[in-house]
């Protein structure tokens, strides 16, 4: 994959992106720096230093590119975009990943940068990173971050260190605190934080994109919903007297927990709104936008008219309040029943989890939680909460496919197997 880091001056890449270039360059991507502007006192010094951090992060000198802008007067207008396509096709450029200053930014060369870098080039994947001099905390939204580990840090030290006419102006003491700010959201010590925007015919690249992040949460959603909100929709308590008595608190706990964890870890604000099914928003956010449909139990009646739309497997019960509930394939008939322990209980349970295109608004997605009992819808958020927790099965739900599953968890260790797996309408 080709790649090219923007900088409006000769030290912006190291600063906000070192780590991820430093990383594409080490697997071996095709990875090229363009600087934007020359500093009109000490140009060739500024341009040297740049050569020497480049070859710090793994990049060859030919692949440095100076587009000798003026510093300060930075403009994405008609000329500007004609000259550097013109000089990164002399460079043999023509990147599939674009990695440039965010729009949210208070310096005016990094936000003209910014547009400028969209205007020049298409049906690219964009990573936009922020400076933390100049950062506009309240519009960045990042999903995408990159681990700072104690050899990167030092590698990232030294790059910036080889721009020893900016020592005074770069405190990496400031840096670092910064990093470690957006470490915390990833469950990292130090982290680069960027954004991702994709052009048209770039979903391939856009896949490739995050899975440049280190954090298996925003890795897995946005893949799933791109960073846009999405509803979470679950069941009133039933009346008194109903077949069976859902929600649960196990589902509640489950609901809490995949709710703390984006609060925990998505900036600015959490994308997860909630519904309960009687809610007058809970039908127009399930036909309208990305959702998640936790329809256990009483949760599938709730939303029954909608069942044929789902999967073909559904939570079915044969005596209520005596029978444990189980997930029945009405394709077929067969049953998968939670299995109970010697000593009361479950020593099983069993579940749906499913992520598919929305049959109601097919650019959006639509994840279900199914559980025989609240247990398994317990489990099943956990993961959704965490994903790092079951790498297999992050796997298989991080897809612009459709794919549905029935799953059994163990009660005591709350480990996940699947059952049964269905991709595209195809038994895998």
């Amino acid at each position: 994959m080709q790649v090219l880091a923007i900088g409006s001056h000769p030290d912006d890449v190291e600063i906000g992106a070192a780590g991820l270039v430093a990383k594409l360059a080490s697997q071996g991507h095709d990875v090229y720096i363009l600087v934007l502007t020359d500093d009109g006192v000490d140009g060739s010094r500024r341009r040297e230093e740049a050569q020497r951090s480049g070859k710090e992060l793994g990049i060859q000198m030919e692949r440095l590119v100076f587009a000798a802008f003026r510093d300060g007067f930075l403009r994405a207008d008609r000329d500007a975009v004609t000259h550097v396509r013109h000089i990164t096709a002399a460079a043999g450029i023509s990147p599939d990943l674009v990695i440039v200053h965010s729009r949210s930014d208070s310096h005016n060369d990094h936000a003209e940068a910014h547009t400028l870098a969209r205007a020049a080039f298409r049906g690219c994947v964009f990573l936009y990173y922020s400076i933390y001099l100049s950062n506009e905390d309240t519009s960045f939204k990042p999903s995408v971050f990159v681990e700072i580990t104690p050899d990167m840090a030092a590698l990232k030290e030294r790059a910036l260190t080889a721009h020893r006419s900016q020592t005074a102006r770069l405190s990496g003491h400031a840096l670092t605190a910064y990093e470690r700010r957006w470490g915390a959201l990833a469950g990292m010590d130090r982290a680069e934080a960027l954004e991702i925007m994709a052009q048209n015919n770039s979903r391939s690249v856009h896949s490739r994109a995050l899975s440049f992040s280190d954090s298996p949460f925003h890795r897995f959603w946005s893949s799933i919903t791109g960073g846009s909100a999405i509803s979470l929709l679950y069941a009133v308590q039933p009346p008194s007297g109903a077949v069976i008595d859902w929600p649960t608190p196990d589902e509640a706990a489950g609901r809490d927990e995949l709710r703390r964890s984006f609060a925990a870890s998505w900036h600015p604000r959490s994308p997860l709104v909630e519904y309960a099914s009687d809610h007058p928003q809970a039908t127009y956010a399930l036909r309208h936008g990305h959702a998640i449909l936790l329809s256990s139990g009483v949760g599938d009646d709730a939303f029954h008219g909608y069942r044929g739309h789902l999967s073909p497997w559904n939570v079915a019960f044969d005596v209520p309040r005596t029978e444990h509930p189980f997930v029945l394939d009405e394709r077929t008939g067969r049953h998968w029943h939670p299995a109970a322990a010697d000593t009361g209980g479950l020593r099983s349970d069993v579940g749906i989890l499913s992520n598919r295109r929305n049959p109601f608004s097919p650019a959006h997605r639509l994840l279900r939680v199914a559980g025989a009992t609240g247990f398994a819808s317990r489990v099943a958020l956990s993961f959704l909460a965490n994903p790092r927790v079951n790498p297999l099965l992050q796997k298989i739900l991080s897809t612009d496919d459709d794919v549905s599953l029935v799953f059994e968890v163990d009660t005591s260790t709350s480990c996940i197997r699947v059952l049964s797996l269905e991709k595209r309408g195809l038994h895998e």
